[in-house]
């Protein structure tokens, strides 16, 4: 968490907050115990650089900076807000880049799983070559990606949380999208049907695009970058349900740990 929907929620608010081609005027450094060092000396050379973009890849925000892009993960409880010069700083407040008209963009995270990165524009392919397709593009070809599926030989969950093959899906909508295809999450890819990747791959993409016109799913403390809750959680079929009856069927909810994970799923609903 965030997964796909909140990182593309939060890269939509901060396109609609910073217009193209504003500068950063400034950088001001709160706390460096991030996941990785901030690269301070580099941030510093997009200073003064036009913004021509901000868009995702996976579940990282990209900011593009002419030639350097500026790469922003948002780890588990990461977030970037707009404030006014003299704002009241924040206890988790890492960093934060000054635009015009006095409006700072404050990068804030409690648990410091995030990170801030620049590269330059010319090793964008290199940076992301080990990542998947991306589920809502248009470019993705689920024929072939069924094809992929098929040829592991392990658990459907396990599966669609691997970035390697298909980006941004979390342990939450993993869990939702095999629910609603009716898929069992302990059954192994390469024993699935054509049919049934048809049905995981038509959910994935409503589920998705549902997620993100409900602002996310806030779990814990997720916050969009206006500092509203996301509400998709309300829309919950299983994922943090443990022992609660379905929706549909009224029987209880299971629960165990796969790949480190919880996965949540309806032994009724969706039988091996």
């Amino acid at each position: 968490m965030p997964e796909l929907p909140e990182v593309e929620i939060v890269c939509r608010n901060l396109s609609a907050m910073i217009s193209e081609n504003e500068k950063i005027k400034n950088w001001l450094f709160f706390r460096s115990d991030l996941r990785f060092k901030i690269p301070k000396a580099q941030l510093r050379k997009i200073i003064g650089v036009h913004l021509k973009k901000i868009k995702r890849r996976a579940k990282y925000i990209l900011f593009y900076f002419g030639d350097y892009i500026l790469i922003s993960h948002l780890g588990m409880t990461g977030e970037w807000r707009q404030e006014a010069a003299g704002w009241a700083r924040q206890k988790h407040d890492h960093l934060a880049f000054e635009m015009a008209k006095n409006r700072f963009f404050v990068y804030k995270d409690p648990r410091r799983f995030g990170f801030i990165e620049i590269i330059k524009a010319q090793d964008f392919n290199e940076r992301f070559k080990l990542l998947g397709v991306e589920p809502l593009s248009d470019e993705t070809d689920f024929d072939l990606l069924t094809l992929k599926f098929k040829k592991l030989k392990l658990p459907i969950k396990v599966a669609l949380l691997n970035q390697k093959l298909l980006v941004g899906i979390g342990n939450i909508y993993a869990s939702e999208i095999l629910f609603r295809a009716g898929v069992n999450p302990l059954q192994l890819c390469f024993k699935l049907k054509s049919e049934q990747y048809d049905r995981i791959w038509s959910e994935l993409i409503l589920v998705l695009n549902t997620a993100i016109n409900k602002g996310g799913s806030t779990i814990e403390n997720y916050r969009n970058s206006f500092g509203e809750k996301g509400n998709f959680q309300e829309s919950f079929f299983v994922y943090g349900r443990s022992k609660m009856m379905c929706f549909k069927c009224h029987s209880p909810i299971k629960n165990i740990v796969q790949a480190g994970r919880s996965t949540f799923w309806c032994p009724n609903c969706q039988k091996k």
